[in-house]
């Protein structure tokens, strides 16, 4: 068995859906790493640009409601948070002969996701080892965000979906999440120059260490960039990320 990638839908759609979002970059990878796709909890209408292509590829599922500050802290602090990281501290145990989990790929919220799995197994790794400086979270080399968005959607002038009058709440739990630390892991963020949420994943971007991470621009909107050389030069950095393992 190869090491693992794990890959986070956006909200809308679904694992199955997100499979063949992601062909052309899970083509790629694939030669080196077993992927493994999970679906969100939660019910929803279509997503952006889901429609018509998706049409009767029910049920369309998020993993959060992140309309205001209030009920995305409640994903956060609640069950459905912990239980995705209880999935993913299990693939990281598996035995060394079926491929650990070595890295993690997340699209729109799934990405922001993503980005707060690993933040939080690095903590808990931190503490097991009594703050060893530079630990990483079980295993994990490198975080993948394409056109991310970010918690709470803060840190921007005009978010895209939040009401004016739940701005403030929403830039206080951003500044508050963004102060818990940045993650470890080597960090890939894909931003499309026509993304309409391009400035969350700027922001995105500052949820990682800075000598760790790197950001690759494509043309495009909100979805999984379809150059070839774009979606190489990902491999490149997930291998070199994990080499080794």
């Amino acid at each position: 068995m190869k090491p693992k990638i794990l890959l986070l839908h956006g909200s809308g759609t679904n694992a199955s859906i997100f499979g063949l979002q992601s062909r052309k970059l899970a083509a790629l990878l694939q030669p080196h790493f077993d992927l493994v796709y999970l679906d969100a909890p939660t019910p929803c209408p279509p997503g952006p640009g889901v429609l018509p292509f998706f049409e009767g590829c029910e049920p369309y599922l998020t993993w959060m409601d992140d309309s205001g500050a209030v009920p995305e802290q409640a994903y956060w602090e609640g069950e459905a948070f912990e239980k995705l990281v209880g999935e993913v501290r299990g693939l990281m145990a598996l035995e060394e002969e079926e491929g650990g989990l070595v890295g993690v790929v997340g699209f729109s919220m799934g990405a922001k996701v993503g980005m707060e799995v690993v933040r939080r197994l690095e903590a808990d790794d931190n503490i097991e080892e009594g703050g060893e400086k530079g630990k990483t979270g079980g295993g994990v080399k490198v975080v993948v965000a394409v056109c991310g968005t970010v918690p709470f959607r803060g840190g921007v002038a005009s978010s895209t979906t939040a009401a004016s009058e739940g701005d403030e709440a929403r830039e206080k739990a951003y500044r508050a999440s963004l102060d818990k630390g940045r993650v470890k892991a080597e960090s890939v963020h894909l931003i499309g120059d026509g993304d309409p949420w391009r400035a969350e994943g700027e922001k995105l971007v500052e949820f990682f260490e800075d000598e760790g991470r790197r950001v690759i621009r494509f043309r495009g909107a909100h979805h999984m960039p379809a150059d070839d050389a774009v979606n190489r030069q990902v491999v490149r950095v997930i291998l070199a990320a994990c080499k080794g393992v």
